[in-house]
């Protein structure tokens, strides 16, 4: 997945999320777990977890400004 098919809004399935932040899927539950600062997922169904795009997006603007965080 690349910067132009990962939505701007609205949500993105774990595996996509991971694609956009060049990690795997265990990487990004891990930090979801350890870092209070990355975006929480939403389970949305009893088998549907999603994260809200434009939450990553600000996230990864905020590493790439030298915040302190991974990525």
């Amino acid at each position: 997945m690349t910067l132009k098919t990962y939505p701007i809004t609205g949500h993105a399935r774990p595996r996509a999320t991971a694609d956009f932040l060049q990690v795997s899927t265990v990487t990004l539950w891990r930090w979801e777990k350890n870092n209070p600062e990355f975006p929480k997922s939403t389970r949305i169904s009893k088998r549907v977890t999603v994260y809200d795009a434009q939450e990553i997006r600000q996230w990864v603007k905020a590493q790439s400004a030298g915040s302190g965080g991974v990525v």
